[in-house]
């Protein structure tokens, strides 16, 4: 497979990469990603076959997103209820009160970095109320985020233990707190304590261990990515105003366009699977146990499927946006987080109609998609 090789660390902008190796092969070889996936239809081919694509594909315990079935259903039914619509209707007037908060902290007319200082502050305080913890551990997720994002970059994983240990010891924290208080706040974090599961035919309660690998999954994934979306969304109003003017006035539905522009540059770029058996990608031999990549940032962009990559076209390509995939595995939190991006859309377009990029915008690096950094002036 000649020229099909891409490492991802050695990109600066990984969107435009990968629509060129995209042009040039299906499916790419990669020292970090084992076989990366490049195509609409491989994606689709790999998500909807997790007999021979397992999920189960990290050394850690990932619930429910590194389980296959039975075991997956098991989980996912007791994680499901608490993006319900009922649930959501609770939370929305605390996440537009978030919003309005962190939008409102914006000086009209000067420069800003709208990645350090809006996106991410959204996402962080957005998942501590929901989860139901202080605001004051905003800044020690942050922090942790930042530092476990640069040990996945580097690939380093005497760090990546240390991470993982401190997060370990984050969520005990919490669980501890809600233990130990005889008056424990009914947040959805003391409501997963109380969960029960029927495993081999035996009723018990989560154990710490799934309960701090479903809040890692709920902070590490959802505060990345919802802070990622931000940024494209800003990035998007910029070089598309009459898109931001349609959706102020109603003419444009916010969920469809919120959709549309993660698609054109998305906030999640890859998931993990592993081959169960010896099989192939078109044409390219996987062996049993190899790593395999679907890189969402590259179906979700091609070509054959959705015409031209950066058109912006919501009704037309709406059925075949793979942004919270496809399958068994669908994003169980898609509801809150359209929730959330379409609840922020709102209030930045109530308070702004102008957006100008400043400086020259800095793309993250993998594995975030997004912005690393985001000069802009609203008015």
């Amino acid at each position: 497979m000649k020229d099909c090789h891409w490492e991802p660390s050695e990109q600066q902008d990984q969107i435009a990469s990968l629509d060129e190796l995209r042009q040039k092969c299906p499916v790419a070889k990669s020292e970090m990603l084992g076989h990366a996936v490049l195509t609409h239809s491989d994606v689709r081919s790999v998500i909807e076959d997790h007999e021979t694509f397992s999920n189960a594909a990290g050394s850690h315990l990932s619930v429910p997103n590194g389980m296959d079935p039975p075991e997956h259903g098991i989980f996912r039914e007791v994680i499901e209820p608490y993006f319900k619509a009922d649930r959501l209707r609770n939370f929305e007037p605390t996440c537009r009160q978030i919003a309005q908060d962190i939008i409102g902290r914006i000086t009209p007319n000067t420069a800003l970095d709208v990645v350090s200082k809006i996106a991410k502050p959204f996402a962080l305080h957005i998942q501590c109320a929901f989860l139901g913890w202080p605001e004051s551990l905003t800044d020690t997720l942050g922090e942790w985020l930042e530092a476990n994002q640069q040990a996945i970059v580097n690939n380093d994983r005497a760090t990546l233990k240390q991470k993982a240990d401190e997060f370990e010891a984050l969520i005990h924290q919490q669980l501890d707190v809600r233990r130990q208080s005889n008056t424990a706040k009914d947040d959805n974090t003391y409501r997963l304590m109380h969960e029960t599961v029927t495993v081999n035919g035996e009723k018990r309660c989560l154990r710490d261990e799934e309960i701090v690998s479903i809040l890692r999954n709920w902070t590490a994934g959802e505060v990345g990515t919802i802070a990622a979306a931000i940024g494209s969304i800003f990035y998007f109003f910029a070089e598309n105003p009459l898109v931001a003017e349609q959706i102020r006035n109603g003419d444009l539905s916010t969920d469809d366009a919120v959709d549309e522009i993660l698609r054109i540059d998305p906030p999640l770029i890859s998931n993990r699977r592993r081959a169960t058996k010896d099989t192939e990608i078109s044409g390219c031999p996987v062996k049993r146990g190899e790593k395999v990549t679907v890189l969402w940032a590259s179906a979700n962009r091609d070509e054959s499927v959705f015409s031209k990559a950066d058109t912006f076209s919501p009704e037309q390509n709406k059925a075949n946006n793979l942004l919270y995939g496809r399958g068994i595995h669908i994003c169980p939190g898609a509801p809150l987080a359209r929730m959330e991006l379409r609840i922020f859309t709102e209030e930045l377009l109530k308070h702004f109609e102008e957006f100008e990029i400043t400086d020259e915008p800095k793309r993250a690096n993998y594995p975030s998609g997004g912005f690393r950094d985001l000069f802009m002036k609203l008015g």
